[in-house]
This record gives structure tokens, sequence and C-alpha cells, in this order.
């Protein structure tokens, strides 16, 4: 190669390294910059856009603040004071949590009755994140278009116009007046001593309704479509869902006994499906089933619970305080299961975890078996569709797994020992 064409060449190649750097430096200085929120002070503060912020670590509503016109990218959660306002208007907000923390860690709440105000506004997750905003007092919502995001109303008078969210509950004596709404999840608590019916509630087909919900709550609801209706039974409620289209049940128990939770349409008006089933347990609630299509249940034991459960499609399994769970020959999703405190759980031939199905339904994302406390999970002849977090002083025992876990993590002292291996440390 001759010394001219070398030279020509270096000089191709320095005008093409110049022209990439004035490019890219073009594209850092297009790109929009994210200023820190400024300080909200006592009093009513208003922030307005254009503009794109970021906060980081817990954001506190004081008074009266005002977010308009703007992009906000939320790094922890908010925490409204009671008697406060916070009214946001044409705002995009972009919520992160961080590494395998709990669904809603970046979440909103409420310290007491507040004052809250959404208008033709958005919400989406980054990452795994999952909003939870739990609301007291007033909220008005005009245009709230959300990702992957959850509203709970405890003691709170809400309207609520074209709202998109994951789930919606309604509970608490909270009175809802709600118009053109698009839920993946309707949900109630029940109160300690409810009787309850739920008739002729729809899956992905809106609906007018007015209804008396449990714990005291009533929602006015107008143009209304929701993929399931979740009720969260607790103390010795009863209640009776006819003719549903798609259902999934939560039970707090604190009872003893052997429970079979399956899917599918369940009862008729000659022979309703009753749970617990008869004589099978010491636990105070009941449900009638009546033509009602349940898709999965939910488990949140506590106290001195001692629960078996056979041929079942759980969801969530939460075992805490002291309680003793045992499952066979069961599917459980592991939206969120964990066992903590100086609770126990044992898994035997069964499937655990669903990320595989996470494109299907967005929060099983995070599916993911947490064990915390000195709390202690054993898991034999399991196939695992998700990660295993170990903490505190936990054990975690895995017997001749179907499938592994997809990770695991400990920290602290606990304890992971894998069929009669030595305990990893």
């Amino acid at each position: 190669m001759s010394a001219k064409r070398a030279c020509g060449n270096r000089s191709q190649h320095l005008l093409v390294r110049a022209a990439a750097s004035a490019i890219l430096a073009l594209a850092c200085a297009c790109a929009p910059a994210q200023a820190p929120l400024p300080p909200l002070h006592e009093g009513s503060v208003v922030v307005a856009g254009p503009g794109e912020f970021r906060t980081d670590g817990e954001l506190v509503i004081r008074d009266k603040v005002v977010l308009r016109n703007l992009t906000l990218h939320l790094h922890g959660p908010v925490r409204v004071a009671a008697g406060a306002t916070l009214d946001i208007e044409n705002v995009h907000l972009l919520v992160s949590d961080p590494e395998g923390a709990p669904n809603g860690t970046s979440g909103l709440s409420c310290d007491g009755p507040a004052h809250i105000i959404v208008r033709n506004s958005t919400m989406a997750p980054v990452g795994s994140a999952h909003p939870m905003w739990g609301i007291q007092g007033t909220v008005e919502v005009d245009g709230f278009d959300t990702k992957n995001s959850e509203f709970h109303l405890d003691h709170a008078q809400a309207r609520l116009n074209k709202l998109n969210i994951f789930e919606l509950e309604i509970s608490h004596q909270s009175i809802v007046t709600a118009r053109d709404l698009k839920l993946v999840f309707f949900s109630n608590h029940t109160g300690d001593n409810d009787q309850l019916r739920f008739d002729n509630i729809p899956a992905d087909r809106p609906f007018t309704r007015v209804l008396t919900l449990g714990s005291g709550a009533r929602a006015n609801l107008t143009n209304v479509q929701a993929q399931f209706f979740l009720l969260y039974v607790h103390g010795s409620s009863t209640a009776t869902l006819a003719h549903m289209g798609r259902v999934q049940l939560a039970l707090w128990p604190e009872c003893e006994g052997w429970l079979r939770l399956p899917k599918g349409r369940l009862g008729t008006a000659a022979a309703p499906a009753v749970f617990p089933q008869p004589n099978t347990s010491t636990c105070p609630f009941r449900l009638t089933l009546n033509d009602a299509n349940v898709d999965t249940w939910d488990v949140y034991a506590t106290g001195n619970a001692r629960l078996t459960f056979t041929e079942s499609q759980i969801d969530e399994l939460v075992a805490s305080a002291h309680s003793s769970i045992t499952v066979l020959n069961s599917t459980v999703f592991a939206d969120w299961l964990s066992v903590g405190n100086d609770a126990s759980m044992s898994i035997e031939d069964s499937t655990v975890g669903a990320l595989s199905r996470a494109a299907e339904r967005p929060d099983l994302a995070t599916s993911q078996i947490r064990v915390s406390g000195h709390g202690h999970a054993t898991f034999s002849r399991v196939r695992f569709d998700c990660g295993i977090v170990a903490q505190d002083d936990a054990i975690v025992d895995i017997v001749r797994p179907i499938k592994g876990p997809a990770y695991t993590r400990r920290s602290g002292r606990a304890v992971l020992r894998t069929g009669t291996q030595s305990a990893a440390r």
C-alpha cells in the first residue's frame, strides 16, 4: 500500500470518527435531562413543565402540591400527609423499584384522609416495578392510564372516570361513583362478619351496577369492564357468588384442617359448591358458589393456622406468625409466596412459580419465593418456575426437585439446603 493511500484512508477514518462524535454529542444534547424535583416546602407548591424530573427516596406531600405538564421519574415511595392535597394534571409518572423489592415499594400511601386529584395523566412501571396506591380521603380521577398498577381505597370518597388500572380495590366504607373503567382485577375486602351476595358480574364485558360490597363499601358503576372479580374473605364472613364470569377468591385463615381449592366453573343452583367443605376444618368463613368460574385462590395464613391444601390452584400464598401450611399435588403461581416470622411451609409434588406466564399476566413477572425471619420452607419433588430469596435466619430445603429454581439468593444467616448436601451459608 502506498504512503499516499495510507494517509488518505487515515484521513477518512478521522473524518468518520469526528462525524460519529458530533452525532453522539447532538444525541446527548437532545436527550431530555432529568432534573431533581424542586423542594416541596410547606404551603402551596406548583411545579409546572414541560420537563423531566426525578425523585430519589421518599417524596412527602404536605399542604398542597400541584404537578402540571411534566414527566416524573419516581425512585421511591410517595407519602401524603393527612389533610394534604396532591393535584396531578398532564403528568407522565415512571415508577422504579430496587431490584428484588416487593410489589408496591415505590407506591403511594396516605397518613390519614387526604385529597388526590389526577387528570389526563399516565403511570407506567420501569422494569419489574408494580406501583400500588393506598388512598384515604377523597379521590377525583378524570383520565388516568396506568400499567401494572393498583388503587386500594380505604375509607375513601371517590369519583373515577376513564381509569385504566390493573387492580381497583373498594373496601372499608369507601363510597365510589365510577364510569368508563378498564380493570384486570376489581376487588373487595369483607369485614369480619359480613353476609354478602354477588350475582352476574361478567368477565371482559362492560357492566353497569350498584353494588353493596364487603366492609361497608358501596359502588355505583357505569360501563365498567373487569377481567376478574377478586373477593378477600375475613373472619367468619359468608358470601354467595352466582353466575360470575371469572373470580379469584382470597382467604385469611387462622384455623385448622384440610381444604381443596380447585379451579373451574363450580356449583349449580341445585348443588352449590361450599368452601370449606363440610367437616374438613375449623375455619369459620363460608363461600357458596353457584355457576362461579373460579380462576385461582389466594391464601394468607396467620396466627396459629394449621392447614393442608390438596389439588388446589393457588395464586398468592403467604404464611406468617406461627402458621404452618402444607400443599400437596397443586399449582402455586407464587405471584407472591412468602414465609415469615416463625411460620413454616411444606410443598410437595407440585408446580411453584409462573414466570413462563408473565406474557399473559404481567404481574407474574415478579413470581418469587421469599423466606424471611425464622421462616422454614421445604420443597419436595417440585417443578419450579421462579426463583428463591432467603433472608435473615430463614431455612429453605429443596428435596429431589423435578426442575430447579430459576435462581437462589441468600442474605443474613439464611440457610439453603439441597437434597442431602450440607447447608450453604
